[in-house]
């Protein structure tokens, strides 16, 4: 499968005049990409495909913007996981509303535990990148924090593609290592997509 999308800045020139062809092509090479992640972390459908088109609506929105953007695939990562977890705490937000009018305050708060678990699970994930190596650590967090791609990475460290691709394969390696040891933690889907 094609990682980066032909000629993507002149598409992002095109649609940023109001090109809609242009965004077709944007939207069918990514939309899979969007809906993959927002479905590893809602583990529903429907929902999944409410972010894809709340993640598109907002790039047609802000077309005028794309020329500005100097990484698109790190800006519709971000975009995207900004939309998902809005619609996590959306969801926790109405698991409460729901129990709290059918259970009259019952105590068990499962929109709660949600949002308790996702921030111990992300406190994990921090953890585990933390006890990296300084190399390892820089080119993970580069790679996957920041949205790079392995080719800028090894140009503005100034190492050879082949080590910035083997300290991130280690990074990712001790970082599944190290959240198989504090399994007690069950959010899986989420930090696979942090790791992958």
């Amino acid at each position: 499968m094609q990682k980066e999308l032909a000629d993507e800045k002149l598409i992002l020139a095109k649609i940023a005049k109001g090109d809609q062809q242009a965004f077709g092509i944007l939207f069918n090479f990514y939309r899979n990409k969007v809906y993959g992640y927002a479905l590893s972390i809602l583990q529903e459908d429907t929902a999944a495909e409410e972010i894809v088109q709340d993640v598109f609506i907002k790039l047609w929105i802000k077309r005028k913007t794309l020329l500005t953007i100097e990484n698109f695939g790190g800006f519709l990562r971000t975009t995207t996981r900004n939309e998902t977890l809005n619609a996590l705490k959306k969801i926790a937000s109405e698991q409460k509303n729901y129990q709290i009018a059918n259970q009259n305050n019952s105590d068990i708060d499962s929109g709660t535990e949600n949002e308790i678990q996702f921030r111990e699970t992300k406190k994990l994930l921090d953890s585990a990148i933390e006890k990296l190596p300084p190399q390892q650590k820089l080119v993970y967090n580069l790679c996957h924090i920041e949205g790079l791609k392995q080719k800028d990475v090894a140009e503005k460290l100034n190492l050879s593609p082949l080590t910035v691709k083997t300290h991130l394969r280690d990074a990712v390696k001790s970082i599944k290592n190290y959240l198989m040891l504090h399994d007690e933690i069950k959010a899986v889907p989420l930090l696979l997509f942090f790791i992958r």
